[in-house]
């Protein structure tokens, strides 16, 4: 099916490391690298225990969101610390820190900020910064056919971000010559983008999951073995 075929797609390593290539024959370098490929099966998102969804609903999440992002920014690395100076951002969720869609969305997100933080210790020598951002619920075209489905999911409409606004976030961390600064956190868009004046496309500022939730970013810390 159409679920089977992306997740394939997502898997296929050599196409990953031709892209690289490509990028190095034709610029020469690079500096920034978003890791966003996620496959959320409608059926993930059901209020049942794991074990009553598919196990492709939880594997398929996995192999996309996390492995995608490992392998591509494994192939993009050496591109990265040759420019001596990068961005590898991860986009996450607070279903990293709190219970949403079960075991394999929160092993998800969680991972990709534990990516981040890695990634960071790896990459500080060659003064490339890793981040993970949480994105606010993002208004896709997904998200509007929701909102529209009943008067329940209208407070969606106040809270929700433009597809364009963790970009505008993103660039702005790109630009900061300070970005180091951050290099192993993860933040939380809607609060980077106040600290750079970012408001989305209606001029709206998103709020925070800080407040919106209570939660906050386990920023995950410890001893650097080596």
């Amino acid at each position: 099916g159409v679920y089977q075929a992306a997740a394939s797609a997502l898997l296929a390593d050599d196409e990953v490391k031709a892209l690289f290539d490509r990028v190095r024959q034709e610029s020469g370098r690079l500096d920034l690298l978003v890791n966003n490929a996620a496959l959320i099966h409608d059926e993930l998102q059901e209020p049942l225990p794991f074990w009553e969804k598919s196990l492709a609903a939880s594997v398929d999440l996995l192999d996309v969101g996390l492995r995608s992002s490992l392998v591509a920014s494994y192939y993009a690395a050496p591109l990265l610390v040759e420019g001596e100076r990068g961005l590898v951002v991860f986009t996450s969720a607070p279903g990293a820190v709190h219970y949403q869609y079960g075991p394999a969305y929160g092993a998800h997100k969680a991972g990709l900020d534990k990516f981040a933080a890695d990634m960071a210790v790896d990459f500080r020598p060659y003064d490339v910064a890793a981040v993970s951002i949480w994105m606010g619920a993002v208004l896709t075209e997904r998200l509007q056919q929701i909102i529209d489905s009943g008067p329940e999911f209208s407070y969606l409409d106040d809270i929700a971000e433009s597809p364009e606004f963790t970009g505008h976030v993103i660039a702005a961390l790109a630009s900061d010559p300070d970005v180091l600064a951050v290099s192993g956190r993860t933040l939380i868009g809607a609060e980077v983008a106040r600290k750079y004046g970012i408001t989305d496309r209606d001029g709206r500022q998103p709020p925070s999951f800080r407040d919106l939730m209570h939660v906050e970013p386990a920023n995950y810390q410890g001893r650097i073995e080596r």
